[in-house]
């Protein structure tokens, strides 16, 4: 091969790169996140630092966030000379949200009042409407009903089975009337879905559908390997060809920190992915 052919393949191949823009985008549920003053779970200076230290190293450009108490809880871990942060309305000590790297335009927010099923005990979807470079996308936060210690009866696990039902029905719903106002299909969502879709009994199998793709039903979970995450990351099929596969992990915090600090930063595990938008 000549040397100018194969100069302007290396030249055509570099314009490509700089023609991708790629994007990382997580969530984390932070167990009862406080700001320090009367917390449930009582975080000091080294326990903040700690997730401080997560968060940055997941090296993403937006992350959803559970169980928040409020904007200044989140100033505690997150870098905000880097970062916007958007927070729900309620419920008091477990709001939704959503950190995003200033270099991404939010043109738009949504709250989902809906999907807390007219329960200000329960949480709201988030939901942003973002630009970069070009490229616009809806990109958001959850937190579904969990079936708890506290469901300790049959018929209030079989509520919160209904519960989480109705809300991923809600949402499909929701997503729908976005895709047509925006004339836009592409989505990401984030978030503690407390289900599975693979699971025998899902109730989040609304979700799974043909115009999403459900990049984390078969991770399991960090802190019960045995059992299947419950932390997702959902994608419209428009994104499917930009995602990334091999950038789609769970940190294990519980590998990098030892037993004491790892229980401070949460019962969950961040879960992270890469699209590219080109």
């Amino acid at each position: 091969m000549k040397l100018i052919p194969l100069l302007l393949i290396i030249v055509f191949l570099l314009l490509g790169c700089e023609q991708r823009n790629e994007l990382g985008f997580g969530t984390f549920n932070i167990a009862w996140l406080g700001d320090g003053i009367n917390d449930k779970i009582s975080r000091d200076d080294k326990d903040y630092n700690n997730l401080k230290e997560v968060i940055k190293s997941l090296e993403v450009d937006v992350l959803a966030l559970q169980e928040i108490e409020n904007y200044a809880s989140l100033t505690k871990i997150v870098d905000t000379t880097k970062y916007k942060i958007i927070t729900s309305f309620f419920p008091r000590s477990q709001k939704t949200a959503l950190i995003i790297k200033k270099e991404i335009n939010v043109l738009d927010i949504i709250e989902l009042d809906d999907i807390s099923l007219s329960n200000r005990d329960l949480r709201p979807g988030l939901i942003a409407y973002c630009e970069y470079k070009g490229s616009d996308f809806f990109v958001g936060s959850f937190h579904f009903k969990s079936t708890s210690r506290y469901d300790d009866t049959p018929l209030k696990k079989s509520l919160s089975f209904d519960m989480r039902r109705e809300q991923s029905d809600i949402l499909i719903k929701k997503l729908k009337r976005l895709r047509k106002l925006k004339s836009d299909n592409d989505i990401i969502l984030l978030g503690d879905f407390n289900d599975n879709p693979t699971k025998k009994k899902s109730n989040i199998t609304a979700l799974e559908n043909d115009n999403l793709d459900f990049l984390t039903s078969n991770m399991n979970s960090c802190k019960y390997p045995m059992l299947k995450s419950i932390d997702h990351i959902i994608v419209s099929k428009s994104l499917s060809e930009s995602v990334i596969s091999s950038s789609l992990l769970m940190l294990d915090i519980n590998a990098m920190y030892d037993y004491d600090d790892a229980k401070k930063i949460s019962d969950h595990c961040p879960v992270v992915v890469r699209l590219s938008f080109n």
